[in-house]
């Protein structure tokens, strides 16, 4: 008991240095024409490579799950080496870092929050005391982090001998009597792994794909630069060699694949610079009702914002007004068009058209 004091006193007592050492440490001025110095480069991005508009929260949480193992592997590490390493200037690392350190597990005592300060131009890093003890885990959670676990195993890319799997392996003889009768099974979308392979390798693919707005199959030759799920489904977002412009493809919609032996630059593709977010393509903003709030949870958007009534007004990029027509008859009174103007009308038109394809059928019967 006297040691873990004195350890949670001694991370206090840095972690309060190290603010002060921040807040009042003059910074050296740089002379005109130089580089900055390795304390002086903290708005300077640590690569070349640029990066577009604020980094969002699912970014800078998915990015510190790489960077905290990393980092208590290796104990400490320079600042600058560290931002280098994973592409940030040193503003966003430390700001990253920061909120980090105000992480933890409940009762947020300082032993279980992790273990991650700055001084003097390092970053310094140790296994919290909380990771030390035996994790004890309820029934309930033991089974969740087992389905999740399965869950994440069946995906494409998986490691079936890695570390995840030898937890599972671990984990089994310790799950319920009868939970070994539970399996999980996710549903299998061809030509996946196919382009992940392709993702990697800039081989061009020729693919037949299914267009439900127009109901043509198209031949299209492809390359492939990110292969992503989204809500239960996978897409591939690629150089579209047919139109000359860069589209998003839903994998189970391909009917056919197969590589042309050609291949082109690797590029890599951010999920800001997917082409469903692309300020080219037409945008509506639908205020939805709690009844369609489906269409918010299925549907990628660009922004939104929530109404005292439960309701949700949200833009979001369209391909297609046929697409856009089916979507306002599916949600009913549900939804109405703010904007834009011509749009306010599509529901009705689109339904006059179902209805005149439905008596016309039934006039040739």
């Amino acid at each position: 008991m006297v040691a873990k004091k004195k350890s949670v006193a001694r991370r206090k007592t840095a972690k309060r240095r190290t603010a002060k050492s921040r807040s009042t440490k003059p910074r050296k001025a740089q002379k005109p024409g130089k580089s900055a110095t390795k304390n002086g480069s903290a708005n300077r991005p640590s690569t070349g490579r640029s990066r577009r508009g604020p980094r969002s929260a699912a970014q800078r949480v998915g990015g510190l799950l790489v960077m905290l193992p990393w980092i208590m592997q290796r104990k400490r590490v320079k600042i600058t080496a560290m931002a280098r390493q994973f592409n940030l200037t040193e503003t966003e690392l430390v700001e990253d870092l920061q909120m980090a350190a105000v992480c933890g597990v409940p009762p947020y005592t300082p032993d279980a929050l992790i273990d991650v300060f700055m001084d003097d131009g390092m970053v310094i890093a140790e296994v919290p005391l909380v990771f030390s003890r035996p994790l004890k885990l309820s029934t309930a959670e033991l089974f969740a982090v087992t389905v999740m676990a399965q869950a994440a195993m069946q995906l494409p890319g998986a490691d079936k001998k890695g570390p995840l799997a030898t937890a599972l392996a671990k984990l089994a003889p310790l799950m319920p009597s009868g939970a070994d009768t539970i399996k999980v099974q996710l549903p299998k979308t061809r030509y996946v792994k196919e382009l992940l392979a392709a993702v990697n390798s800039g081989e061009r693919q020729e693919i037949e794909y299914f267009s439900p707005a127009t109901q043509r199959r198209t031949n299209r030759m492809i390359t492939a630069r990110k292969v992503f799920e989204d809500s239960g489904r996978w897409y591939v977002a690629a150089d579209d060699h047919l139109s000359g412009e860069d589209r998003v493809f839903r994998v189970d919609r391909i009917e056919s694949l197969a590589g042309t032996g050609v291949f082109d630059q690797l590029r890599e593709v951010r999920d800001d610079e997917l082409p469903w977010f692309s300020e080219s393509l037409q945008q509506v903003t639908l205020r939805v009702q709690k009844s369609a709030r489906w269409i918010v949870e299925s549907y990628p958007y660009i922004s939104r914002t929530d109404n005292a009534d439960s309701s949700v007004d949200v833009t979001m990029s369209i391909t297609s007004t046929h697409w856009l027509g089916r979507l306002l008859l599916r949600a009913g009174n549900n939804v109405k068009v703010l904007k834009p103007r011509e749009f306010k009308s599509l529901k009705a038109q689109t339904a006059k058209a179902v209805l005149a394809r439905y008596q016309s059928a039934s006039t040739e019967v």
